[in-house]
C-alpha cells in the first residue's frame, strides 16, 4: 500500500498531496477511462436524436479531440 503525504499551510489546511508515480499513473488511466465513459453516455443519449452539430463540434464542446479518443 502506498503512503500518501499531504502538504499543509500555516493553518493546517491541506494544500497539496504527494503520491507515488505508480499511483499517479493509475489515477491518470482511471481519469481517461471515465472521460471515455462520459462521452459514450453523451453519444448514447443523442444516438437517435436529430443531429444539431457535427461529431467534431460535439467533441470540441466537451474539450476532446478525435486524436485523444484514439490514444
Amino acid at each position: 500500500m502506498e503512503t500518501i503525504q499531504y502538504l499543509k499551510d500555516e493553518h493546517g489546511r491541506k494544500t497539496a498531496v504527494v503520491v507515488a508515480i505508480d499511483e499517479w499513473e493509475r489515477i491518470q488511466k482511471a481519469k481517461n477511462l471515465l472521460e471515455h465513459v462520459y462521452l459514450a453516455g453523451i453519444i448514447e443519449d443523442r444516438r437517435h436524436s436529430k443531429p444539431t452539430c457535427s461529431l467534431n463540434d460535439l467533441l470540441k464542446q466537451e474539450g476532446v479531440s478525435r486524436d485523444s479518443l484514439e490514444s
